[in-house]
């Protein structure tokens, strides 16, 4: 029987980008000593959300009573629900006399006042689930189930009481906020909406939540409006792009672990190999006939079979 791969959207994005890069990260394992400056504020982020949306979801679970059953629910008011969900959130970023703790603490910290300002207790959302961690099978091109599954954790999922209807939301951090054409070629978004299906818990749609981490020099004299600084965009696939892109992320996987080890072709790219790649002095030297795993230990990276 065929062994199954477990992947991540993150793993065939890097497939995408260059199966070199992806035998180095994801076959043999390599990871570096240092992270990304923006993947460093991206976990923060992520980290203050979760706290933030976990104790709203608290709150709306002890008004419904779930909580102690055996006692009247606590009526919900939406003044201190707000501030105490705001110091949970605040509480990882600063330090006992109230301080930050480092500069990226700093600008998360401005980044999540705007945020809790702007959208407030987000009081027309049921909160279903925080980081809840799932997998699903990807299909075959004939609609079978294939030799992939892909493991997903999501954000935030919500009921919208308005409408009445289940979605997840995905909370991003970057420099700019995303032009609508940007998520439209995104499939992370549609693969987490095939997969719930798949998973038995099918929602409507996905929204991307997007944070700006850029900010002016001086706030006091050019203050950025909220809006500019914070936008949720509501994506919708149809059925049937949600199977091409379901297809399209086993086809990836296939061609990925379909690569002889060592035969992987490199795909260079001055801008992603500039910014979204740790492994260029390695691939570069290696072109040149040096070895590759060399030059990863001799610039700090080690092998590490325990992530996925």
């Amino acid at each position: 029987m065929p062994a199954t791969h477990i992947v991540s959207y993150s793993e065939l994005d890097t497939a995408r980008q260059c199966l070199f890069k992806h035998r180095l990260a994801y076959k043999e394992r390599w990871v570096g000593i240092t992270r990304s400056p923006a993947l460093a504020k991206g976990t923060l982020w992520h980290e203050v959300m979760e706290n933030y949306y976990l104790t709203l979801q608290f709150f709306q679970q002890v008004s419904d009573g779930k909580w102690a059953p055996a006692f009247p629910a606590v009526p919900y008011d939406p003044d201190l629900v707000l501030e105490e969900a705001f110091r949970v959130g605040m509480s990882i970023l600063i330090n006992d006399d109230g301080s930050y703790k480092d500069e990226n603490c700093e600008l998360i910290g401005w980044m999540f006042q705007g945020y809790v300002e702007y959208y407030g207790v987000d009081e027309n959302w049921k909160i279903l689930a925080v980081e809840q961690a799932f997998e699903f099978w990807l299909p075959t091109d004939r609609g079978g189930r294939s030799g992939f599954k892909e493991k997903r954790k999501l954000d935030l999922a919500v009921r919208d009481l308005e409408h009445n209807r289940r979605l997840v939301v995905d909370h991003k951090s970057g420099k700019n906020l995303p032009y609508d054409k940007e998520l439209d070629i995104d499939d992370q978004f549609g693969l987490y909406v095939w997969g719930m299906g798949q998973a038995g818990r099918p929602v409507f749609g996905a929204i991307h939540s997007a944070a700006r981490t850029q900010r002016n020099k001086d706030q006091t004299k050019n203050p950025q409006l909220l809006e500019d600084r914070h936008k949720r965009s509501m994506l919708f696939r149809t059925d049937r792009e949600l199977e091409a892109i379901a297809i399209d992320a086993y086809r990836t996987a296939r061609v990925a672990y379909g690569s002889k080890p060592g035969e992987e072709p490199r795909s260079p790219n001055t801008d992603t190999c500039r910014w979204r790649c740790d492994y260029t002095e390695a691939c570069l030297g290696s072109r040149k006939g040096m070895d590759e795993r060399e030059l990863l230990i001799g610039l700090g990276f080690e092998q590490n079979f325990k992530r996925h």
